[in-house]
């Protein structure tokens, strides 16, 4: 059933499983740098070490230095954060390996110290789905 024939306001199982993970390829095709985005997220320690304005820094590197450093510091991700940022962190954090709705509300609720999170996964998987500036995307299962 596709997401437009629902209007009960509850989240349908295909929504729920359905996987999401950031397009690198999306930022190329809309002219933006995903290695710019990623760098905004990096932490102190990591942005003075690789130098990102010195050197070309490759998107693979980026995404093991988030997930293995800059995720783990305490304020990465907070109940502050807009949601989409907060997914997008959240996807850094795991390495860029694609989630269902699902987790993604269950650990941004574990993140952010709340039991659940502060949207319904309704309402997140809207936003998800009408991304236009993080490259979220939703993986496409081949049969």
């Amino acid at each position: 059933m596709g997401y437009s024939a629902m209007n009960d306001g509850k989240t349908d199982v295909g929504q729920l499983l359905t996987k999401w993970f950031i397009d690198v390829g999306w930022f190329e095709q809309n002219g933006r740098s995903f290695s710019v985005m990623a760098r905004g997220c990096l932490c102190p320690k990591c942005f003075q070490k690789l130098k990102p304005d010195s050197q070309t820094v490759s998107n693979d590197r980026l995404l093991k230095t988030i997930k293995d450093c800059c995720s783990k510091t305490p304020d990465f991700i907070h109940a502050r954060m807009p949601a989409l940022e907060s997914v997008f962190r959240l996807l850094l954090s795991n390495g860029n390996k694609p989630i269902v709705l699902e987790d993604i509300t269950r650990q941004l609720g574990e993140k952010c110290g709340v039991g659940i999170y502060r949207i319904s996964e309704n309402t997140l998987f809207t936003l998800l789905r009408n991304d236009q500036y993080y490259g979220l995307s939703q993986m496409v299962e081949k049969s």
